[in-house]
């Protein structure tokens, strides 16, 4: 009995004694669970990068707003005009800019009160502005949320307060901000730390955005918190570096701004904007038959560029199919060959490259046909 518990002893310690590298790292890692109900970080190019329950209805609180911003700046023709407040866009519950009944204030300054102070106020005066009324600045926003192609998004409200059937997925809310950022003015205004509305006059207002990873996050180019006790913390999240851009979504998460900026730092660890064609770009000489010229300039027109895997680069390639001699007439543009991108044996890309000049034919017969041709036009 001695002898046995010796040896178990000794192998125990053997046991512990044994390198950690030699231990398979799934005994050793442990899953916590995340701490958000909803999670999505889209690429440039709404490719989905992480995601977690992507698709999940969930309510998201004030970063209802981006589409309150988006739908205003393409249903407005002159940010700078003036309105009126009017005694429905006074006294609504929640973060406020204090808008007071009588008072004018430009589109573009609601605008900002809307997203840098998520200003509720601010948001039911853009919806009678440009909508005529609530109800129907919410019906344009479920329209504009349908013409993208997005089925988990439905709005009751343009600010986002708690509302029953009011809710986005994490991708929905990804996509409508990726589609957002191309507008400059939106983009201008989410980027924007501090702004002074009013400034020397006396409804004066200093504004500073509530997402401080504007602050302190390097390439961070907005978006927008949201919080309600229904929908816990929300926020939205875009970030570019070396071209390329992610926008992150977490919805009921507790410590937002550190998953934020967790999910953007292992986004630009894993992925990069790779140009696999560039635009305009010289693919090389054609010999010609029958011209005025020995050899014409073949090039592309479109680009294309696309976020992939750091790891699996070597998965990819480029080839251009083009043709060792052409015969003359060309004209300027015409298709003279294709280039098509792989990933592995996927094509993921194809597309026509062209000639970049003209050139003439020179044979007799062909100058002859074309005389008689025109002779009798």
């Amino acid at each position: 009995m001695k002898k046995l518990r010796i040896i178990l002893l000794v192998l125990i310690l053997l046991v512990c004694l044994i390198p950690t590298s030699l231990i398979s790292t799934s005994q050793l890692k442990v899953e916590a669970a995340p701490s958000y109900k909803g999670m999505c970080v889209l690429a440039n190019d709404n490719k989905v990068l992480y995601e977690y329950n992507k698709d999940v209805k969930l309510p998201m609180a004030s970063t209802t707003k981006i589409i309150t911003a988006i739908v205003t700046l393409e249903n407005c023709d002159d940010l700078d005009k003036l309105i009126t407040v009017a005694d429905e866009s006074v006294g609504i519950e929640g973060t406020s800019i204090y808008l007071r009944k009588n008072e004018q204030i430009s589109i573009r300054n609601l605008l900002y009160g809307l997203i840098l102070a998520s200003g509720n106020d601010a948001a039911t005066a853009l919806a009678y502005e440009i909508g005529g009324s609530e109800e129907k600045f919410v019906e344009m926003m479920n329209d504009f949320v349908k013409r993208l192609g997005l089925t988990n998004t439905q709005l009751k409200n343009p600010h986002g307060l708690d509302a029953d059937g009011h809710y986005t997925s994490a991708y929905d809310l990804a996509a409508i901000t990726n589609y957002a950022l191309n507008n400059e003015t939106f983009l201008e205004i989410v980027s924007t730390k501090t702004k002074v509305l009013n400034e020397g006059e006396p409804n004066v207002r200093y504004l500073r955005n509530k997402n401080k990873l504007l602050f302190s996050e390097e390439g961070c180019i907005g978006v927008k918190t949201g919080f309600t006790d229904n929908a816990g913390r929300c926020l939205v999240n875009a970030c570019e570096r070396n071209g390329m851009r992610v926008v992150s979504v977490v919805l009921n998460c507790g410590p937002m701004f550190e998953e934020c900026d967790r999910l953007n730092n292992l986004a630009f660890n894993e992925y990069e904007l790779k140009t696999f064609v560039e635009p305009y770009g010289f693919v090389g000489n054609v010999n010609v038959v029958d011209g005025d010229k020995n050899e014409i300039s073949v090039a592309t027109i479109k680009g294309f560029s696309t976020v992939i895997k750091k790891s699996e680069a070597e998965n990819y390639r480029v080839e251009f199919d083009v043709p060792e001699s052409v015969t003359a007439p060309i004209s300027k543009s015409d298709k003279i060959g294709k280039v098509t991108v792989f990933y592995n044996d996927e094509i993921i890309y194809e597309d026509s490259v062209y000639s970049t000049s003209e050139i003439e034919n020179i044979n007799l017969k062909h100058k002859i046909d074309n005389i008689m041709e025109n002779w009798y036009l």
